[in-house]
Formats: C-alpha cells, structure tokens, sequence
C-alpha cells in the first residue's frame, strides 16, 4: 500500500543512485601501490564505503597511514571517477518522476561536493535535481543534523515532510538527527537487509525502483 508522498526527498548518492564503486576501488588500490601497501579487493574497498573518503580510506590503511592516504586518494580520484559507473535501475526515472509530483529532490552526500556535481552533470541527472549538497564545502557531513539543515534550508523546506533515501545506516541515523520525518533503505550499496533492519529503517528495498512502487505507488 503506498503511503503519502513526501514535500522533500533527500538521496544518498554511491550505493544509492550510483554504482561509482569501480573507481574507488581503482582510486584507493592506485593509493595503495603508490605507498607500498597491499593491493585490497573489490568486495573489501566497497565494504568500507560510508562516512565520506576520510573514512573509508582510514579503515583501509589504518590510522597511521590516514592522513597521507587520504589526499593521495582526493587528488587522484577525480582522473578515474568515471570509470565503470553506473546509475542503478530506476534512479534516473524516479527524480523526474518526483519532480512532475510537485516534490523536491536533493542529493545530500558524503562524497566531495565538486566531485558529486561534475559526476551528476555527466550523467545528466543535475538538470532533475533541485540541489546537490556535498562535503569540503560545508563544514558539516552526514550524519550531523547540522548538514541535512543546511540542505534543507537552501531548498526552504521543512524537515518534518522530508524523508531521505540511503543504503547505509548513516543515512537512517542522518534522517533521525535531523528529525526527517522518516528513513527508507535500499540494499543496492555497500549494506545488505540483515545489516540495514537493526538500524530500524522506516522501510527497505531491493533497489529504487521497488522502493518508487512499494512505498508511492509510483512506476517506474
């Protein structure tokens, strides 16, 4: 049965409405060769994805490698970026599709703010986009409430009828901060279900598409 539309829809970007995971694995592995370290694999890089390029590379190298590793990998990313990516299945169909509905649609991303709008922008998605928030131009990530305000001020809307879509349990922990008035799941990126339910989503999917189906009746 679908539920009320929300006035605002906030999404994740990787694992969400892109497959990018081809080039931080390319990016984070060209770092690795670059300081000497052992190569990881495809599924250990994705598993590691969450909580922006600072993370993600921290939990790959350790704490001691951190800060080296990581400007290796913001410097480099951008020249591989493209590299395998991917919309996931209903993605570019669902932002229109909300768009027509009289409902605004942002991404809001851990992933670096010039990075995510360059990557939209060749996808053609920006043009169905009502904002793109992303880091290292706010002082604020996910899941600080202070980030999802921000955003949702710069589209004058209200938190209370704003839900946000993510695959990680940062997002459903962003959406709690901010007090959004609810969280919804897909299991596309670098969580599955069994990994997502303890989090308490307030729904969860296979994919967009389902989500577009199961939770608004909207077909993609």
């Amino acid at each position: 049965m679908s539920s009320t539309l929300p006035q605002t829809v906030l999404l994740d970007l990787d694992g969400t409405l892109v497959d990018n995971f081809v080039a931080i694995h390319r990016c984070a592995n060209d770092v690795m060769q670059i300081m000497g370290l052992p190569e990881r694999s495809f599924a250990e890089v994705k598993k590691s994805v969450g909580g922006a390029a600072k993370a993600t590379m921290t939990r790959l190298v350790g704490e001691a490698n951190a800060s080296t590793a990581i400007r290796l990998y913001l410097e480099h990313f951008p020249t591989v970026m493209y590299d395998g990516l991917e919309v996931y299945p209903g993605a570019r169909e669902l932002l229109p599709a909300l768009k027509n509905r009289g409902i605004k649609v942002a991404v809001l991303t851990n992933k670096d703010h010039s990075n995510s709008l360059k990557l939209l922008a060749h996808l053609g998605m920006d043009k169905d986009l009502d904002g793109i928030f992303g880091t290292n131009l706010v002082p604020w990530r996910k899941p600080e409430a202070a980030f999802t305000h921000h955003a949702l001020s710069q589209l004058k809307m209200p938190a209370g009828t704003a839900c946000l879509v993510g695959d990680s349990p940062f997002d459903i922990e962003t959406a709690r901060n901010a007090g959004l008035a609810s969280a919804h799941a897909v299991t596309t990126g670098s969580h599955t279900a069994e990994e997502l339910l303890p989090h308490r989503p307030d729904t969860l999917h296979p994919d967009l598409a389902s989500m577009a189906q199961e939770l608004w009746g909207i077909q993609l």
